[in-house]
């Protein structure tokens, strides 16, 4: 026997689409008084809970919800009789379909649910959340067999609940492993909690269950070895010990949920199988034909051993259709699985962490917009350093002896010597009246730079190219 208090509360959501169990009464969408809390304490040889999920607006599933509500009754007066370990081997079939199931003995508990639960154990002064393990090799309801298995042992003073671990996150290990310690206002203690969760930007209401073991009833261990099959007080048999126990992980190591290797690698392949079913069948005519050929060859007897060859190893898809089956799901995966941690990043407070984060995309945001503006002003300013170096260079490299104006003057001299440099002894030409040169700038000091009839340059006094003046 074993004395235990179990305590469901459902949130709104799920109180209009789930319906609860708690041994021999319900709760929920279908129970009579509509209640959202419920505590159940009391002996029982085996305890149960039991919760079906239904469509409110669809009478039939109310009706096979009714259904299942009877059948879960009368098992659960079968495990008072007949045991855990009995009632499993020969009693649950395809009839009793479950979408949460949780039973106990002072020998184990099993329990269903789905992955988006979490199951933590409050023992002493820690908090460990169990880890799934392999469901036992008996007849199970589809409904039953596609949720995560847990099995453990009890001991008295142990405390179960389970909830959503996004909930868990909101708060620091040494307050919950405070909370666990007194089980007596888990009620109290669950709706500041849930008010707390609220004010972070989790739900407003969240659907919980809880299991606190006050007492087990202590036998022999000779009762282990002479009682007959089903009738000892602990309900020891060959088969609630070949089940495997689940694993458990301190919640101060991570509140992480990890499958055992073998259903790791079924629930891999149940995956993969899955993807290859909802992926798009493409038939190649090249293929078709190709089968065709090795059929005639099949007919006509010829290379039989190559036409099995090539009928059993089919050629590789090419790149189109590998395109066409990639699956993202492992992508999608990865990114949640990143967006969670980034949006947890303060694991006690999750509207600071949201703060966090949208302030990190903010500032990432700043800066790509300001190194976007920069290289696009950094290309405008190099651009306009260059035509302005280019200016300034082309007006810095004129040559001093280019001409910037000419005007012809008649010579009114007798004879004008043209010299090569102002001053200079080097005579360039001499000039009669009556000759005609270009003056190519202004006086300068008296003397004026003139440019001959034949291309030659050279100086001449002022006094003498403009006499009159």
């Amino acid at each position: 026997m074993i004395r235990s208090t179990l305590t469901a509360h459902l949130a709104e959501r799920d109180r209009k689409e789930l319906t609860l169990q708690l041994n021999d009464r319900d709760i929920g969408l279908l129970a009579t008084h509509r209640q959202q809390h419920y505590v159940a304490s009391g002996n029982r040889r085996v305890q149960l809970i039991a919760g079906i999920l239904t469509d409110k607006d669809d009478p039939v599933a109310i009706h096979n919800t009714r259904v299942q509500l009877r059948q879960w009754q009368l098992a659960f007066r079968n495990l008072q009789i007949q045991g855990l370990s009995r009632f499993m081997e020969e009693e649950i079939d395809d009839q009793l379909e479950a979408d949460f199931l949780f039973l106990m003995t002072a020998e184990i508990v099993l329990l269903f649910c789905r992955k988006e639960l979490g199951v933590y154990l409050h023992r002493g002064e820690r908090i460990y959340r169990q880890q799934p393990t392999l469901q036992p090799d008996i007849n199970l309801s589809d409904s039953i067999r596609k949720l995560d298995f847990y099995a453990f042992r009890p001991r008295e003073n142990d405390n179960f609940l389970l909830i959503d671990p996004e909930f868990i996150d909101l708060f620091r290990v040494e307050e919950l492993e405070e909370l666990f310690g007194d089980m007596r206002q888990l009620n109290v203690s669950m709706a500041e909690l849930s008010s707390l969760a609220s004010q972070s930007g989790y739900a407003q209401d969240t659907t919980w269950f809880s299991v606190h073991v006050q007492r087990i009833d202590s036998a022999q261990m000779s009762d282990y070895k002479t009682a007959s099959f089903g009738t000892s007080q602990y309900d020891y048999s060959d088969f609630l010990q070949s089940i495997r126990r689940s694993k458990v992980v301190p919640l101060r190591d991570g509140n992480v949920r990890v499958l055992p290797p073998e259903l790791e690698r079924e629930r891999q392949v149940k995956d993969y199988m899955d993807s290859q079913e909802q992926a798009p069948k493409f038939i190649s005519s090249f293929n078709n034909q190709k089968a065709s050929l090795i059929k005639n060859d099949r007919d006509s007897q010829s290379y039989p051993s190559a036409a099995r060859t090539q009928d059993e190893n089919p050629p590789d898809p090419g790149l189109i259709d590998r395109i066409k089956m990639w699956n993202a799901g492992g992508i999608k995966a990865a990114f949640e699985k990143l967006l969670h941690k980034v949006t947890h990043i303060f694991p006690g407070s999750r509207s600071l962490s949201i703060l966090t984060f949208v302030a990190i995309i903010s500032v990432v945001l700043v800066l790509l917009v300001w190194g976007i503006s920069s290289i696009g002003s950094g290309d405008g300013s190099e651009e306009e350093t260059v035509s302005t170096e280019s200016v300034v260079t082309q007006s810095t490299t004129v040559d001093p002896d280019a001409t910037i104006f000419e005007i012809e003057v008649e010579v009114r001299a007798n004879s004008l010597q043209v010299m090569f440099s102002p001053d200079g002894n080097e005579l360039v030409a001499t000039l009669q009246r009556g000759d005609r040169v270009f003056q190519t700038s202004q006086p300068d000091e008296g003397w004026v730079r003139v440019r001959l009839p034949d291309g030659r340059s050279g100086y001449v006094l002022e006094q003498l190219l403009f006499p009159e003046e």
